[in-house]
């Protein structure tokens, strides 16, 4: 690189070449460059521009800060505007914002603006924002998690989607098991949204690595193709879970938070299972007796137990009514959000 100025002394000039080679940008030493052909080729602009394939104007602009400010000039300058945006908010305003803020932590911009609008105080979400967000007041915690949310959006089934075929919806959730005495067990459950057919098992922990096993044996058991799977939010549908419906293709849609109704198939079979399974005395805590006898009860569910929903027939036989027809069932389900 060449330095130009006057003559230096030795220690002076590397010490000086140091620091300059610290504080230019990549694309200052490149600047500098196209300056040393340009000096070297008799300050001609017009022939520099043409080599390098720039603007004139830019190549004389890049010069003029040259000659103004040294090698120091070439580096890009400062785009922060000369006047900034200063905040009108009244700070009779601003103070009622931060004092809600306090009282509600909680609360969202939105509803602090509905809370100033019945005090006739009228002012945009924006404003309250940035309010709310200068002196402090937002949980980092919280901020970074709710944008990793809206940067990796999880899948929802669209709306209005409609169940017609044995597996279209898969429903899979977890419900916790207290044994009167040991540990704590989760019982597995997968529902066929259409023909009510069960998948059941118990596993001593509700690990997304439970969940992928669970699942093999979802696909394994059920006697059609599974063609979409719906959980809610939880870890347990995380991680392994997820990457096996992505290995294997198959679509996994995510309820909305806190909105188990979207997942009433499933909810409501658990509430059976309370009432005529585990209320019934059926509750161990030795896991392998646990497996049999919820192996006994999926039998029951799906072979034996008449349900209103099928026009009291069993999960099998509306399975066989309409495998029989030969054509879809004219029977669906609407899904709505």
């Amino acid at each position: 690189m060449t330095i130009y100025g006057t003559v230096i002394p030795m220690t002076r000039r590397i010490a000086q070449s140091f620091y300059v080679n610290r504080s230019l940008t990549d694309k200052a030493k490149h600047r500098l460059k196209i300056i040393d052909w340009y000096k070297n080729h008799d300050n001609n602009a017009s022939l520099t521009a043409r080599h390098f394939g720039i603007g004139r104007s830019t190549m004389n602009r890049w010069v003029k800060s040259f000659r103004r400010c040294g090698i120091l000039g070439l580096n890009d300058k400062s785009r922060k505007p000369k006047k900034l945006r200063e905040i009108t908010t009244p700070w009779e305003v601003s103070s009622r914002i931060v004092e809600l803020r306090r009282q509600y932590p909680t609360w969202s911009k939105y509803k602090i603006k509905a809370m100033l609008r019945k005090e006739e105080v009228y002012v945009s979400e924006s404003t309250i924002g940035r309010i709310i967000k200068k002196k402090g007041l937002i949980d980092n915690r919280i901020s970074k998690k709710r944008k990793k949310s809206a940067l990796n959006p999880r899948t929802r089934f669209p709306r209005g989607f409609k169940v017609s075929r044995p597996g279209d919806m898969i429903q899979i959730d977890v419900k916790h098991i207290m044994p009167k005495a040991g540990h704590k067990l989760y019982q597995f459950t997968a529902i066929d949204v259409l023909t009510k057919r069960r998948v059941l098992s118990v596993y001593s922990s509700e690990s997304s690595l439970n969940g992928s096993l669970f699942l093999k044996k979802v696909i394994k058991e059920l006697p059609f193709e599974i063609r979409n799977i719906q959980t809610d939010n939880g870890s347990t549908f995380q991680k392994y879970f997820d990457q096996l419906c992505k290995e294997l293709e198959m679509p996994h849609y995510y309820i909305y938070p806190r909105s188990p109704k979207q997942n009433c198939y499933v909810e409501i079979s658990h509430g059976v299972d309370q009432r005529e399974f585990y209320d019934q005395g059926n509750n161990y805590s030795d896991i392998d007796i646990m497996r049999k006898k919820l192996k006994e009860w999926e039998d029951v569910w799906n072979n034996v137990r008449p349900h209103a929903s099928l026009n009291y027939l069993t999960p099998n036989e509306y399975i066989r009514k309409i495998e029989s027809t030969n054509i879809p069932t004219k029977d669906y389900i609407n899904l709505q959000t």
